[in-house]
C-alpha cells in the first residue's frame, strides 16, 4: 500500500471544492525561502483519508528554478529529467505544438511564466468562498513573514452553477474519467475494464507498467513525489456558440457532442448515440465503461473527437503510459445561454499529473490533440483544443467536413512544476521529522 500521510493530498483524490486560488512566488533569498518552506510542511493536505472533509485543503509545488533559489545541490538539481528543467516555455512549440497565440511570446505577463520568473505555487481550495479569501489573506501573511519570497501572480477559480456542478464553461461536464492507482485504497473506484495502473506511472520512486521506477538524488527527494503541469486555458464561449448555431444544421447539442465525444451530462457518444442520457451520466463507474473497438471507423464518435484523442481507449497496453490525473476548475465569469458576448475572460485553470512530463502530457498534447494526422486523419486537429483552421470530420454516411475549424481554446501561460512529497519539503527546507 501507498503511503498516503506521505503524498501530497490532490495526486490521489480531487477534493471537489468549488474554490481555489493559485498563488505563485519567486524566491529572493534561500535560506528564507527554506524557513517558509519549513511552515508550509504542517499546513500542506496530504493524502490520508478524512473523518470529515475539512473546509479548506493547501498544497505546494516547486519549478526547477525554485530548486535552485532554494540552494539544492547541483548532484540533485541534475538528477531532474530535461523536461523538468527546461520548463514549458522553452519546450512549447516543439513538444507541446504549442503555435501561434499560444505561443509564450502571447501569454500573459503576470504570473512571469515565459521568463521562468515562478519558484512556487502554492495551491489553496475551499468549501466557501469566504473562507477561501481567509486562507489567501493568512498565508500570504505567513509569507511576509518569512521573507525571502515575493508575490508574482495570483489566479482565483471557481466552480460554475453550484458546489458540485464539475461543469466547464462551453458546458460539458469535466473531471470525469481518473486513473485509479494500485495501492491508493480507491481501487474500488476504478470503472469496469479499466484496472487500477501502477502507481509509478504517477509517483516517483514506485515501479511503473513497465516495471521501471524514477527516481531522484537522492532517493527520499523523488519517492511520492509527481509533476504538476499548470495551464491556464482561456475559452471563447461567444465563438464556440456561434460556430454550433451556424453549423449545428438544427441541432447544436449533437454537433457540441460530436466535437467534444460526450454529451454535456458527460454520456458518452459510445454508449448514447443519439441523445443525451443523464440517468447514465449520473453512474461512475458505467460512464466509463466503454472504448471505440466496435466503432473503428467513428460513426458514433467521431474519431477526432475531444475524448477520443485525449484518451483513445485502444486498450493497447503501451496507451496506458500516456495518463493522466487532472485538476482543475473554471475560471471567470459564467456566460449565461443566450447572453451575448461580454468581452469578459473566461476558461479553465488545470492541473495535470504525471511522473514523466514528457511521456505523458507532453505526448498527448503533441501526438493526440494538436495532430491533424491523429488516427489516420489528415488536416484534423482537435476540435476543442486545437490550433483552430482544421477540418473536424464527422463520419457517417455521407461523411460530413467543417472545415476552417475557428480557435476556441488558447494557452494563456504555463510551467511545469514539482509537487514534493512531505518527507522532500522536510528535505527542501532542512526540517527534521517528527
Amino acid at each position: 500500500m501507498l503511503d498516503r500521510s506521505d503524498i501530497q493530498g490532490f495526486v490521489l483524490r480531487g477534493y471537489r471544492m468549488p474554490h481555489a486560488a493559485y498563488l505563485f512566488y519567486r524566491f529572493t533569498d534561500g535560506p528564507a525561502a527554506r524557513a517558509w518552506l519549513a511552515g508550509m510542511v504542517d499546513p500542506v493536505t496530504t493524502a490520508e483519508e478524512w473523518d470529515a472533509a475539512p473546509s479548506w485543503c493547501a498544497n505546494v509545488a516547486l519549478t526547477y528554478p525554485g530548486l535552485e533559489a532554494l540552494g539544492l545541490p547541483t548532484e540533485s538539481l541534475d538528477s531532474f529529467p530535461a523536461d523538468f528543467r527546461q520548463g514549458m516555455a522553452a519546450r512549447a512549440a516543439e513538444h507541446l505544438g504549442d503555435v501561434g497565440d499560444d505561443l509564450p511570446g502571447k501569454w500573459e505577463p503576470e504570473p512571469p511564466f515565459a521568463s521562468r520568473g515562478v519558484h512556487a505555487m502554492l495551491m489553496l481550495s475551499a468549501h466557501d468562498g469566504g473562507e477561501l479569501d481567509q486562507r489567501v489573506h493568512a498565508f500570504r501573511e505567513r509569507a511576509g513573514a518569512a521573507g525571502g519570497l515575493e508575490e508574482v501572480g495570483c489566479e482565483h477559480a471557481a466552480a460554475l452553477g453550484g458546489a458540485h456542478a464539475e461543469r466547464e464553461h462551453f458546458g460539458f461536464r469535466d473531471g470525469i474519467s481518473q486513473p485509479v492507482l494500485r495501492g491508493s485504497g480507491l481501487e474500488e473506484h476504478a470503472p469496469p475494464g479499466r484496472p487500477p495502473v501502477e502507481p509509478g506511472e504517477f509517483l516517483l520512486g514506485h515501479p511503473d507498467e513497465r516495471d521501471a521506477v524514477s527516481a531522484l538524488h537522492p532517493a527520499l527527494l523523488g519517492r511520492n513525489g509527481t509533476y504538476a503541469v499548470y495551464r491556464k486555458l482561456s475559452q471563447d464561449v461567444p465563438a464556440f456558440r456561434r460556430y454550433l448555431d451556424a453549423e449545428g444544421r438544427g441541432d447544436p447539442d449533437l454537433l457540441a457532442a460530436k466535437l467534444m465525444g460526450r454529451w454535456p451530462s458527460g454520456a458518452p457518444l459510445a454508449l448514447a448515440e443519439r441523445a443525451d442520457d443523464s440517468v447514465l451520466a449520473s453512474c461512475v463507474k458505467h460512464n466509463n465503461a466503454f472504448d471505440y473497438v466496435d466503432d473503428e471507423l467513428g460513426f458514433r464518435c467521431p474519431r477526432g473527437a475531444h475524448v477520443r484523442r485525449a484518451h483513445p481507449r485502444t486498450g493497447s497496453p503501451s496507451e496506458r503510459r500516456h495518463l493522466l490525473i487532472r485538476r482543475g476548475l473554471p475560471y471567470g465569469p459564467e456566460l449565461a445561454d443566450g447572453a451575448s458576448d461580454d468581452g469578459a475572460d473566461r476558461g479553465l485553470v488545470g492541473v495535470f499529473l504525471n511522473a514523466s512530463i514528457e511521456r505523458q502530457y507532453e505526448f498527448v498534447q503533441r501526438e493526440w490533440i494538436n495532430a491533424p494526422d491523429f488516427d489516420g486523419l489528415r488536416n484534423d486537429p482537435d476540435p476543442i483544443a486545437g490550433p483552430g483552421g482544421g477540418t473536424f470530420t464527422w463520419q457517417g454516411r455521407p461523411p460530413r467536413w467543417l472545415r476552417g475549424l475557428p480557435r476556441f481554446v488558447t494557452v494563456r501561460g504555463g510551467e511545469y512544476f514539482f509537487v514534493p512529497s512531505i518527507t522532500a519539503l522536510r528535505l527542501l527546507s532542512d526540517t527534521p521529522a517528527p
